[in-house]
């Protein structure tokens, strides 16, 4: 379609959009901690710049945005030799990182507005979708990081694009295909933009040329389907050498079929699954937002009241006919409908063919100019249709639909600042100042323990443990005998157990955590071993930093006798430990929850003699109350640490202690199995001798 000049007003405007585009995202990129999965992707980049592939200390390839990978690497070479102590404070070795994400999310802004220029034939819905997008919260964030949705976003919108034109210019279809491979080899997850794109595809041809034989039609996209099948497999056979979650490496896979592989690559993934509490739910999550509600809304609405108008001017004209070839649609209708039908079979597939644990938002943020095109074409043809109702001359009306627009994007905006200044503010935990101060307090013989291993790789010299207990299998890969985390390949330490007997190890543990995480994937029983055993010495921008104790009294990480006595059959006491010192007995009980259970129990401590006479009791909910019997998760052991004061002067004897679990508001015991007690108690020894 042959372009007019573009008007010095709409010059001005794509400019102006863009220096705001611009500086919201540099904005975010200079003010803003390092989101968690930063930190891997700079590692990756890090590991290019050393080996030519973003092969990780760990030794897995790293797939996921491969491109992006790449892309951010020269820029990652500015401060790889640089001594960390130069540049973590300000953290501009990982500002450099960010730089790609912020000139390719800058650049999306006027690629919107040419193609919305181009297939809307209009430069106010071009001007409406790029300004959505360069004001958009998500695409400052994204736009702001060191990560692949940036690139993923761009490569959207240029496939989408050029497979539109294809329709008509065979060489555009191959160009498509060329951006699909950068595409899947950014993210992914991407792939699941192929159903939509090819249905779409045949809808817009079948409407656009509905006397073309259909066997011309299969002809001519032969070898085009072909390449896409290829493409295909070449972008999952490279995500399978990256190990999915469950995966193995692909040379020591048992499965020596190839294909059979990267099926089950593609199928540990996908499922059919839909109910509508998480349908709803996702759409809360996704279009929850008020700058997304209301746009989304809104677009909704003015899609139905069009179509009603497109179909009360075809059955005023004598047009409502099953013969596609008496349809009149205008190209913008058709590339409307074209976006339509792909952001609708997108969102159909996410809530039917995922499970509800993948459906997280940002994976269709690399979409969201394909909604904004939508909104600025919808809105533009609604405006039309009302300024023609008035019967303006079509000079003042053209102004008239200006001056709407600008009006209507602008009441977007303001319902879109809060989110825009909470973005600003995301609450992401200071790792690069928390990984400072620790270097800057390092001692030797210090070991150093922490979820974010990527991040300690970039600026500490050593780190000895991976630390996460729930969820875990999602971070570690398997290497001889033990689990390593998928980064640095550094020992998992994934039960509080393991973690006490680390700190029973060293003088001096370093836990690192944050607010965020801690609570997730820390269970209670962990949490306070921190809490008695570790102090906090650092806690700033939801960063947390730990140091063992220099005066706690160690707890022990197994019991010294078993005694493996179950209550209710949902709990089983396996054994227990004893240390008296300063007229206090410090009994360990280890718990391990075989059932969850519905209750918050009370742990009761009874001394007694040989007679049977009571000489001390404590009750209270275990782990001192942190972690109640409600919380707890089957398998999982709990180290339960209980002080019992002491009668003074006690005589040296052999006595009994008595433990059990009762309901506080009904005082009511759990029975234990194989009772000799006859009180639905376990009967434990310890001597004074």
């Amino acid at each position: 379609m042959h372009q007019r000049t573009l008007p010095i007003v709409s010059q001005l405007s794509i400019l102006l959009l863009i220096f705001l585009g611009f500086t919201l995202r540099i904005r975010y990129l200079t003010t803003t901690h390092p989101f968690f999965d930063e930190y891997t992707t700079v590692l990756a980049s890090r590991q290019i710049l050393q080996h030519g592939w973003p092969l990780l200390p760990s030794g897995l390839f790293y797939e996921h945005g491969l491109l992006a990978s790449y892309l951010i690497a020269p820029f990652t070479a500015l401060f790889i030799d640089m001594p960390t102590e130069q540049w973590q404070t300000a953290h501009w070795g990982l500002m450099l990182s960010r730089w790609p994400s912020l000139l390719v999310s800058t650049l999306t802004i006027p690629l919107i507005f040419r193609v919305g220029r181009i297939c809307l034939g209009q430069v106010s819905p071009a001007l409406f979708a790029a300004g959505l997008f360069a004001l958009s919260p998500e695409g400052m964030v994204w736009g702001g990081r060191a990560r692949m949705y940036a690139l993923a976003t761009l490569l959207v919108l240029l496939t989408v694009y050029l497979a539109y034109r294809g329709i008509e210019h065979s060489s555009s279809r191959w160009w498509a295909l060329l951006t699909l491979t950068a595409l899947l080899l950014t993210q992914f997850g991407a792939l699941m933009l192929v159903p939509p794109l090819l249905i779409s595809l045949i809808v817009i041809a079948v409407i656009r040329h509905p006397k073309r034989p259909q066997n011309a039609i299969l002809i001519s996209l032969f070898w085009q389907l072909l390449a896409l099948g290829s493409i295909i497999v070449m972008a999952i056979w490279v995500k399978r050498l990256g190990q999915p979650v469950g995966k193995v490496a692909l040379s020591e896979a048992t499965n020596s079929n190839l294909m059979g592989e990267l099926i089950s690559t593609i199928t540990y993934q996908t499922t059919f699954y839909f109910t509508w509490p998480e349908t709803i739910k996702f759409l809360t999550r996704q279009f929850g937002p008020s700058h997304l509600y209301w746009l989304m809304w809104a677009t909704v609405i003015g899609l139905s009241i069009s179509l009603i108008l497109w179909l009360g001017n075809r059955y005023k004209d004598n047009q409502l006919r099953p013969n596609l070839a008496r349809l009149s649609v205008s190209d913008s209708a058709l590339f409307t409908l074209y976006l339509v039908v792909i952001v609708s079979l997108l969102i159909g597939q996410v809530i039917t063919l995922l499970e509800p644990f993948r459906r997280n938002p940002r994976y269709l943020v690399m979409y969201l100019p394909l909604l904004y095109l939508i909104s600025g074409a919808v809105f533009h043809g609604l405006l039309v249709q009302l300024v023609r109702l008035i019967n303006r001359p079509r000079v003042m009306a053209s102004k008239v639909v200006s001056t709407l627009s600008l009006i209507l994007f602008l009441g977007f905006i303001y319902l879109s600042w809060p989110d825009i200044r909470l973005a600003l503010v995301t609450p992401e935990p200071a790792y690069e100042r928390v990984f400072a101060y620790v270097q800057a307090n390092w001692q030797d013989g210090d070991v150093l323990l922490t979820m974010n291993t990527p991040a300690a790789g970039l600026y500490m010299p050593q780190v000895d443990g991976f630390t996460v207990e729930s969820e875990a299998d999602q971070f570690l890969l398997n290497r001889e005998t033990m689990p390593i985390d998928r980064w640095l390949g550094v020992p998992w330490i994934g039960t509080a157990p393991d973690f006490n007997q680390q700190l029973n190890m060293h003088q001096r543990v370093w836990f690192v955590s944050d607010t965020i995480r801690q609570p997730v994937y820390f269970r209670g029983s962990w949490q306070a071993i921190v809490a008695s055993q570790m102090e906090q010495v650092w806690a700033n921008d939801n960063a947390l930093v730990y140091l063992t104790r220099s005066d706690r009294h160690p707890l022990p990480s197994q019991p010294d006798r078993f005694v493996r006595q179950t209550l209710n059959g949902t709990i089983e006491l396996t054994g227990y430990t004893t240390q008296s010192a300063d007229n206090q007995l410090q009994l360990t009980l280890f718990w391990q929850s075989l059932h969850p259970v519905s209750h918050d129990y009370t742990v009761f401590v009874h001394l007694r003699d040989l007679a049977g006479n009571t000489l001390a009791q404590t009750d209270s909910q275990p782990v001192q109350g942190r972690y109640p019997t409600s919380h707890w998760q089957s398998g999982e052991t709990i180290i339960d640490p209980i002080s019992l004061p002491l009668p003074e002067n006690l005589p040296i004897n052999d006595y009994q202690i008595f433990v059990g679990m009762y309901r506080l508001d009904t005082l009511e015991r759990l029975p234990v199995g194989n009772d000799l007690s006859g009180e639905n108690a376990a009967i434990l020894n310890w001597s004074n001798r």
